[in-house]
């Protein structure tokens, strides 16, 4: 990254140089992101009230068979309290399987990310974002994953660390992202 001086030369900027990235996302960074955009919003809270909710229902099915008056309603839920119970852990694989898919169709995508932004290139698809779009990060073993600045970040965008081009490039990228996003 430069910016021209007024005697026309090019100075170097301070700061991470840009980060380039080309990887083909797959099922495994889909369900990793969502998984780590889980932790990050999610709280132990909202994952105690969730397993409260199965546990409730399943209870309350049980009293409603035991009194043999009610057994079908109560059938329907221990069904519906054990849907939720086995919903919670699938939810990532779920909606990964979902994200996958939507990002299977732009094939191979190539990343800029420098701290004025991120710049993601595909089939069909050019856009750049600033920083004020992925206002937090989280960092797995195997990716970046840029949150939304929405209170339950919705969106995320995902940088695979196998797909960083370049020597000590997680470490540029991990830099950039420190100087113009929060770690979660």
């Amino acid at each position: 990254m430069s910016v021209e001086q007024s005697d026309g030369q090019q100075q170097a900027t301070t700061g991470p140089a840009a980060v380039e990235l080309f990887y083909r996302p797959g099922q495994a960074d889909a369900v990793g992101a969502v998984r780590a955009r889980n932790t990050a919003v999610t709280s132990q809270a909202r994952r105690f009230a969730d397993a409260v909710v199965a546990l409730v229902l399943v209870g309350a099915g049980a009293l409603l068979l035991r009194s043999g008056e009610y057994g079908p309603a109560g059938a329907g839920l221990i069904v519906a309290g054990l849907a939720v119970a086995l919903l919670i852990p699938l939810q990532p694989w779920l909606v990964g399987r979902q994200l996958n898919s939507m990002l299977e169709k732009y094939g191979e995508t190539r990343a800029v990310v420098d701290t004025t932004g991120v710049r993601f290139a595909a089939t069909g698809i050019d856009q750049s974002f600033t920083w004020q779009s992925w206002p937090r990060y989280k960092e797995t073993p195997e990716l970046f994953v840029l949150l939304s600045a929405d209170r339950k970040s919705l969106g995320v965008a995902l940088l695979p660390k196998r797909g960083i081009l370049g020597e000590d490039g997680e470490a540029r990228l991990r830099a950039v992202l420190d100087e113009c996003s929060l770690r979660t």
